[in-house]
């Protein structure tokens, strides 16, 4: 998930990835990704919509102050949203087991700091967000990386991208996810970043959705 040492990935080794992200935000894919994220952020009964919706704003958010370094039933119980179905053992890895490991770690994610702000260094596999994806991945059976990648977007969603086998597909399984999408905000930043909050912008009420979850729902 992260790139190995602190050396700044090279953008060159996504360039396939950063073109389809380009085409849903810059390009001729914009006007289809401003219809999804319409499409998904559209009130209505459940039944009739995308629960994922909630996912962030569920209970006030994983990012809230009085929550942020610790994982709570609600948080769990969000991922539900994100169709991850199997959720007892994640709730007692994460509330019970591991509680005060997961509280070390978050600690030292940043809740104020965004992907296309962040350092290079935020990610990498010495660092607290890379520890504590390995410590999720474990938590209610072994190897869940889904799971580990939703929860921790669900903590840090303006530092973390939702990653699933859908999103890993479709993108053509970039060896490292963090990487990629890092470097797209980081190589001519403000132009993608600027265009990706304009879409967000245009569909109207959803500022407090993360550009990565604009992004992730375009996908």
């Amino acid at each position: 998930m992260a790139d190995s040492g602190t050396t700044t990935p090279d953008p060159d080794r996504y360039r396939s990835q950063h073109d389809l992200l380009d085409d849903l935000v810059l390009g001729p894919g914009r006007s289809a990704s401003l219809s999804a994220l319409q499409r998904y952020f559209a009130d209505g009964p459940l039944r009739e919509s995308y629960t994922g919706r909630h996912f962030e704003r569920f209970e006030g958010g994983g990012d809230a102050l009085d929550v942020r370094d610790r994982v709570t039933s609600a948080d769990v119980l969000a991922l539900n949203f994100l169709s991850i179905t199997d959720l007892a053992g994640v709730a007692v890895d994460t509330t019970v087991t591991h509680v005060a490991k997961i509280a070390d770690l978050l600690q030292d994610i940043k809740t104020d700091t965004a992907m296309h702000e962040a350092e290079w260094s935020t990610y990498a596999e010495s660092s607290p967000a890379y520890e504590l994806w390995a410590l999720f991945k474990r938590c209610g059976g072994k190897n869940r990386w889904v799971t580990a990648n939703k929860l921790l977007a669900r903590k840090r969603p303006h530092l973390i991208p939702v990653y699933d086998s859908r999103v890993q597909a479709l993108l053509g399984a970039p060896e490292r996810f963090w990487a990629c999408l890092w470097t797209w905000f980081h190589t001519d930043d403000e132009r993608r970043t600027d265009s990706l909050r304009e879409l967000r912008s245009t569909v109207g009420e959803i500022e407090d959705i993360s550009l990565l979850r604009c992004l992730d729902v375009a996908l």
